[in-house]
C-alpha cells in the first residue's frame, strides 16, 4: 500500500523533529556550580549563564543514541544521559543526566520533567508504644518502634528488635525481625514484650484514630496504638 505524497511528506518531517517537539514541549536542562540552563525548542536551541550572553542555534535534528539524545551544532553540543539526576538543591529527581558543551567548555548537570521524591509514608519515623490491644502498657515499661526506610526497630519491653518492613495499600508487614536474648525476669514485661513481637508477624492494617494517633491492627482484634515520640 503506497502512502499519498502529503502524507510522506508529513511523516518525514515529524521524524526530522526532536523527540521533545514531537511531544510539542521544549526539553529544558540546567546545572549548578556555575548555575546554567539549557532549553530545546522545535526551531532553537538557548543556552544561558551568568557572566556570559546567551546562545541562541537553529534546533537540530536529534540523534537517538544508545543511552540518550544527542543534539550537535556548531557552538552548542548535548548530550543526554538516560540516568536519574539529582540537583543537589531540591527533594526533586530529573530522568537525565546531561552533559552541555558550548563554545568548547562543557557544563555538567540535570535534564527533563523534574520528579519530586515520593512522599514519606505515614508510619515513618520514632513512635512509643502507649498501648496494646486497646490497654495502657505495662507500667514501668517504655516500648518503642522506629520505621526508617524500609527497616524496622525499636525496644519490645526487656530487648531490642530489628528487621525489615514494607508499607503498600494501608498495610504494613514486618520481618523476619531479629532481637536480643536479654532474660525478662519481670513475667507482665516478658508476657507484653512477646504479644508486641508477636503482633509484629501479622501482616498489620494501619489507621489513626480521633486523637490522630496510629493503630496497627491485626487478626484476632490485636492492636498497637503508637504515639509520636518526642525528639
Amino acid at each position: 500500500m503506497r502512502i499519498p505524497t502529503i502524507a510522506a511528506a508529513s511523516l518525514i518531517a515529524l521524524t526530522a523533529l526532536p523527540a521533545a517537539a514531537q511531544a510539542q514541549a521544549d526539553y529544558r536542562a540546567s546545572g549548578t556550580e556555575p548555575f546554567w540552563s539549557l532549553t530545546i525548542g522545535a526551531r532553537t536551541m538557548r543556552f544561558e549563564a551568568p557572566g556570559r550572553p546567551p546562545v541562541s542555534v537553529a534546533t537540530p535534528r536529534v540523534i537517538h543514541g544508545f543511552a540518550g539524545e544527542i543534539w550537535q551544532t556548531r557552538r552548542i553540543n548535548v548530550n543526554t544521559n538516560h540516568i536519574k539526576c539529582s540537583d543537589g538543591m531540591s527533594d526533586r529527581t530529573y530522568p537525565d543526566t546531561v552533559t552541555v558543551t558550548v563554545d568548547g567548555r562543557s557544563y555538567k548537570g540535570c535534564g527533563g520533567e523534574p520528579r519530586a521524591l515520593p512522599a514519606a509514608s505515614p508510619v515513618e519515623g520514632n513512635w512509643r508504644i502507649e498501648a496494646l490491644n486497646g490497654r495502657p502498657v505495662a507500667r514501668g515499661t517504655s516500648p518503642t518502634v522506629s520505621f526508617d526506610n524500609g527497616r524496622i526497630s525499636g525496644n519490645a519491653s526487656c530487648n531490642r528488635f530489628n528487621g525489615n518492613f514494607r508499607f503498600e495499600r494501608g498495610r504494613l508487614t514486618a520481618g523476619p525481625l531479629a532481637s536480643t536474648r536479654m532474660a525478662c525476669t519481670d513475667r507482665t514485661r516478658n508476657q507484653q514484650e512477646q504479644a508486641i513481637l508477636n503482633l509484629f508477624g501479622d501482616r498489620l492494617t494501619v489507621s489513626s484514630n480521633r486523637q490522630g494517633k496510629l493503630v496497627l491492627s491485626g487478626t484476632r482484634g490485636r492492636t498497637l496504638t503508637l504515639v509520636r515520640a518526642r525528639p
